[in-house]
């Protein structure tokens, strides 16, 4: 599978990845991909970025990392760091390492404020979700207010990954310890009072 990666911030590499993909996409939406990546060759940014979005909706990090370099570059569509930003933060949740990098050019980039909106829009589009019963995005949640917004939310990133826990998922044990480690003891207790009541609220 082909992906797009970004070496800097002034260039754009297409790269080949004959081997396993990265990700889970059905086979249709390989396609999609493999379209995508076709009309970036192209130089068909409007088109490439109408089918990374609907990938991206879908949560798969490879086109919302290609989107996130689209839109920091302006091709395809009017440079906007706002979505750059978004979609980078939304594909290093969905652990894609290069993303990662990408956050850390497009957040040097951009203003404090700029980055406290993209944490609220995304905070309040996964908080939809693990209402309604998505259990992944209860980590996302923790990872978001712990390491999205400017002054890290330790409340929040405890309840969710308390709640993340709940659900069965042992890797956010690391991130609850050294939650631990800075909030007290007796606001933990009432933190955790908090998470018990989210948590029997989720749809299941």
């Amino acid at each position: 599978m082909k992906h797009i990666f970004l070496t800097s911030v002034c260039a754009l590499i297409i790269c080949v990845n004959a081997t396993n993909a990265e990700t889970n996409l059905v086979e249709a939406d390989s396609e999609v991909f493999d379209n995508a990546i076709n009309a970036f060759e192209r130089k068909d940014f409007q088109t490439a970025v109408e089918l990374f979005t609907a990938l991206a909706d879908q949560g798969e990090p490879n086109a919302q990392h290609n989107l996130s370099i689209l839109y920091f570059k302006g091709l395809g569509s009017p440079v906007s760091y706002k979505r750059a930003l978004y979609w980078a933060w939304r594909a290093s949740l969905g652990d894609s390492e290069p993303a990662v990098l990408m956050f850390d050019d497009v957040r040097d980039t951009v203003t404090d404020e700029l980055v406290g909106v993209v944490a609220e829009e995304i905070v309040s589009e996964l908080t939809e979700k693990a209402m309604a019963g998505d259990t992944d995005a209860a980590e996302r949640l923790g990872k978001t207010y712990y390491n999205l917004f400017v002054q890290p939310d330790l409340r929040m990133a405890y309840v969710w990954f308390l709640i993340s826990q709940a659900f069965g998922n042992e890797t956010v044990s690391e991130m609850i310890a050294e939650l631990e480690g800075l909030i007290e003891v007796q606001d933990r207790i009432t933190y955790q009072g908090e998470a018990m009541e989210t948590f029997s609220a989720i749809t299941k």
